[in-house]
This record gives structure tokens, C-alpha cells and sequence, in this order.
């Protein structure tokens, strides 16, 4: 809990308050905390997915009120942690080669170093759970017949449990390996592009190797949102964890808004961030530069 309180309020900041005081020791002390902030949560995302693909013990009682039956140490388990190892090496792999488009000399160097080791760590640790999830892992299948149009209410099915279920879509459809393939010809094509010295080629195929991270766990589970483990039935599908259409339609006209708007001033930020950040740069603005 501390460290995504420290992620939420304390990160954005840190970034800025690191460069107020000349102090070797101030800025140590923030550089760690903004390592933490940024690899902890980075890890936690891939832990989730790897328990979503496993099954979260948790049921709905007759009213339809949640119960969790599992424990915190047990969402620590080896798959959650390869997942997590997945998600950190991806991001950190991304962001290094977003880091040698920004860097020049010893810091290029490190990050193009990075890119290397990371990009690499990034396609070992998904092929293994790529294996894993393929050879034994358990999957979830609706045995019912779904109406799309009832009201949601997820006690209202069967599911099973079959291993192997994860694979179901990919082998009813077969285009959908392309979504897998994406991920590991971007994370190639993004490795050669760092080798060559060609960031922005690299920045952009690791940005395809994400999606198809993500993608091959979104595929492999729909319709299914949030397994449970312990009582299949309570399982969370596209179906029966929908809005309500008020809610549908408030959000639609929100994001037609808001979302041209954060588009514009992103753009923007990038914008005024282009370019290299040299030492003459940061020598000049150092109680301003990040």
C-alpha cells in the first residue's frame, strides 16, 4: 500500500523536488524512491495478470456481495511472479530505448545497455509462460448459454474448468497468433534496432512487442475479466461486469470530450520535450531540469 501511495502523490513530484537542493544525498534519496515507485507497481501489474490467468480465490454469496478467500502471500506464487518479471523487463525494455532517443554519451550507452539485457529477460520470461500456460495451466470455459442481453449477474452460468481452455481461442481462430507473434517479432526487431544504434526504429517495435504482450493475455482469456478459483461460476465476464447503459452513455460523451483534449496537451508535452538532453542542458538548468 506504501509503495503505490508513494507512485500516486509522492512519484510525479519527485521529480522535480530531486533538483532542488544541491545535495548528493537529497538526490540519492529521491532517485531511490522514484526507482521504487516506478519498478514496484510496474512488477505488481504483471503479478495480477499472471493470478488472473490462474484464478483468484473469491465467490459471490446469494446477494451478489464479493468474499475473497485467499491470502496475500498466496497471490506471490511462481506463475504471478514470472508474469511480474514479464511486465517489469517490458516496460523497463520500452523505456530504456524511449531513454536513448532522449541521451546522448554515457547515458545512451547505459540505456542502449539496458534495452539489451531487459529486451532480452522480456522474450525468455514470455516464452516461459507462454509454455507454462500451454502445457498444464487450467483454463475456464462458459458451459451455459450466454444472453448478452439479460441483466448482468454473474451467478447466472456454469464454467468449467479444462486444461488447456486459454488456448481455445487462438485455435478457433487462428489469425489471433498474430497477436502473440507481435510480441515476439517487435521484442526481436526492437533487440536488432538497439544493436544498430536505431532508437526510434527500437522505441517503436517495442511499443508492438507491449501490445502483443498484453493482447496474448486479453485473447487468451475472454471472455472472462476475472476467473475465480475457487467457485468457476462467480467468474467475472465481459457480460456480467458491464456498466449500466446511464453509466455507458455518461462515459461516451466524457471520452468524446476529454479525450481530444488529453491527446492535444500529451502531444503537446512531447512536443516541448523533443529533442536531446545534453549535460550543457542540464548544467545550465540545474535547479529546473529533471
Amino acid at each position: 500500500m506504501l509503495i503505490v501511495l508513494w507512485a500516486l502523490f509522492f512519484r510525479p513530484v519527485g521529480f522535480d523536488y530531486r533538483s532542488k537542493v544541491a545535495d548528493p544525498r537529497w538526490r540519492s534519496a529521491w532517485d531511490w524512491g522514484l526507482f521504487i515507485g516506478g519498478s514496484v507497481p510496474a512488477l505488481i501489474f504483471g503479478v495480477a495478470f499472471g493470478n488472473l490467468l490462474q484464478g483468484v480465490p473469491f465467490h459471490f454469496e446469494d446477494n451478489l456481495m464479493p468474499v475473497y478467500t485467499g491470502t496475500f502471500w498466496g497471490l506471490l506464487n511462481p506463475f504471478a511472479l514470472l508474469s511480474g518479471a514479464v511486465s517489469l523487463s517490458m516496460l523497463t525494455f520500452h523505456g530504456a530505448n524511449y531513454l536513448m532517443i532522449r541521451t546522448e554519451g554515457d547515458v545512451y550507452a547505459r540505456a542502449r545497455k539496458a534495452s539489451l539485457i531487459f529486451g532480452t529477460l522480456m522474450l525468455a520470461a514470455f516464452t516461459i509462460a507462454g509454455i507454462w500456460v500451454a502445457s498444464d495451466m487450467p483454463g475456464y470455459v462458459i458451459t451455459s448459454v450466454v444472453d448478452p442481453g439479460a441483466l448482468p449477474n454473474p451467478l447466472d452460468k456454469t464454467v468449467e474448468i479444462q486444461t488447456g481452455a486459454w488456448l481455445d481461442n487462438f485455435v478457433r481462430h487462428p489469425a489471433l497468433w498474430a497477436v502473440p507473434g507481435a510480441a515476439f517479432a517487435g521484442g526481436l526487431l526492437a533487440l536488432l534496432f538497439a544493436w544498430a544504434k536505431k532508437p526510434v526504429l527500437a522505441f517503436i517495435a517495442s511499443g508492438v512487442a507491449e501490445l502483443g504482450v498484453i493482447g496474448t493475455a486479453g485473447v487468451a482469456m475472454f471472455p472472462f475479466i476475472m476467473p475465480s478459483s475457487s467457485d468457476p461460476r462467480s467468474s467475472l465476464t465481459v457480460w456480467d461486469s458491464v456498466s449500466s447503459h446511464l453509466t455507458l452513455e455518461v462515459m461516451f460523451w466524457a471520452a468524446l470530450i476529454f479525450t481530444p483534449i488529453v491527446i492535444t496537451y500529451t502531444g503537446w508535452a512531447y512536443k516541448m520535450m523533443a529533442g536531446k538532453v545534453t549535460n550543457a542542458y542540464i548544467e545550465t538548468n540545474d535547479h529546473s531540469a529533471y
